[in-house]
């Protein structure tokens, strides 16, 4: 039985006052987001609306976040409470995008919440906006490399045919790992750099009876695949750890690369666009790669008012904090590739490593 209360709405004036519901935390994934003992239906039901900006009591903080249905609804590192996919039976979860809300906010299973309406109705434009919709039908894409958002990757210094990035290859979640994996045979992937699973989720992809992705496998027996099982927050020091080991994996491997997590579109995206950065690609086209896989899976029209939001709230948004920019400043002039390269040395890359990583990148493969 679910564990909340429900207080009845005060009413003043004619006005209804905002209900206070009150929860547990469940459960805390990989990523740090927290999964309550709470319906989606339940919050709906006591007239929380998606588009609400709610106000969340935990672990004696009282913050704010919008009520939505996906990570994507927010800027990256900004609260939310998502009532996934709006499905009422759906869990009630508080996440930030790309970012560890349980870390941050120290909570975790047992964590009491309370939740109320702070202002009704004042994110539901910019909700609205960012409504994103996709299949998992081969038929509804124009080609296989759209549908499994593949693409090589050769932006500023990078060689033709070496960097490629794509949903998974292997976890068939989507329906689109068969497809992905006959279009890095074709592109002769040798290394392959998978920042998503583990080997159990690996093991356990290889057992399922759709299992059809034989040249990944291939590559991960000849030891050519790095699992590096990472989270979405880029400042972490558990994504920065691992990030290095990817790259240091790279380092000791032959191209053509292949970087991908599940979709092809946050981690790989983060990844990408910090690499596109240290050989040279500018704003724009750093911009154009990244939102490519939002084209590819959701149809969102270049240059539209909702493409360039998502664009703002995700990868230029990273752009600034990469190079210690305030929220909302100019990119205008800004050097990207010393600031990719101060992350680089950041996260424990020596000067000799990075200045060999960019060789490698500059280098058709053999």
């Amino acid at each position: 039985m679910l564990a909340w209360v429900l207080a009845l709405a005060l009413v003043v004036g004619g006005t209804a006052l905002a209900s206070t519901i009150t929860g547990t935390v469940a459960g805390v994934d990989k990523y740090g987001n927290l999964t309550l003992d709470l319906l989606t239906q339940t919050l709906l039901d006591a007239g929380f609306e998606f588009g609400d900006l709610l106000q969340v009591e935990i672990g004696g903080e009282v913050l704010q976040a919008p009520f939505v249905t996906a990570y994507s609804d927010v800027d990256v590192g900004s609260l939310l409470v998502r009532g996934p996919g709006g499905a009422g039976e759906a869990p009630v979860m508080l996440a930030i995008n790309m970012g560890n809300f349980a870390g941050t906010y120290g909570a975790g299973e047992g964590t009491g919440v309370f939740l109320s309406v702070a202002e009704k109705g004042s994110y539901l434009a910019e909700w609205l906006n960012r409504q994103l919709v996709r299949t998992n039908e081969r038929a509804d894409y124009p080609s296989d490399e759209v549908f499994a958002n593949f693409r090589e990757v050769a932006l500023g210094q990078m060689a033709r045919g070496l960097y490629y990035r794509c949903s998974s290859p292997v976890n068939n979640e989507l329906g689109r790992a068969a497809y992905a994996d006959a279009l890095i045979k074709a592109a002769g992937i040798r290394t392959v750099i998978n920042l998503a699973d583990g080997p159990e989720e690996l093991e356990g992809y290889f057992a399922q009876p759709d299992f059809n992705s034989p040249y990944y496998k291939e590559l991960y027996e000849q030891g050519r695949v790095i699992l590096l099982n990472m989270g979405v927050d880029f400042r972490s020091p558990d994504f920065q750890a691992k990030l290095k080991t990817g790259l240091e994996f790279l380092l000791a491997n032959e191209g053509p690369y292949l970087i991908h997590c599940t979709e092809g579109k946050d981690r790989a995206g983060f990844v990408s666009a910090l690499l596109e950065a240290l050989m040279g690609a500018t704003v724009q086209e750093i911009k154009e790669d990244y939102m490519l896989s939002y084209v590819n899976y959701y149809g969102v029209e270049y240059g539209s008012e909702q493409y360039n939001k998502i664009a703002e709230s995700n990868v230029l948004a990273a752009l600034r904090e990469l190079a210690g920019l305030p929220k909302e400043a100019s990119l205008e002039g800004v050097d990207l590739a010393a600031a990719a390269e101060n992350y680089l040395q950041a996260i424990g890359l020596g000067s000799a490593q990075i200045g060999e990583l960019k060789a490698r990148l500059k280098a058709a493969p053999n």
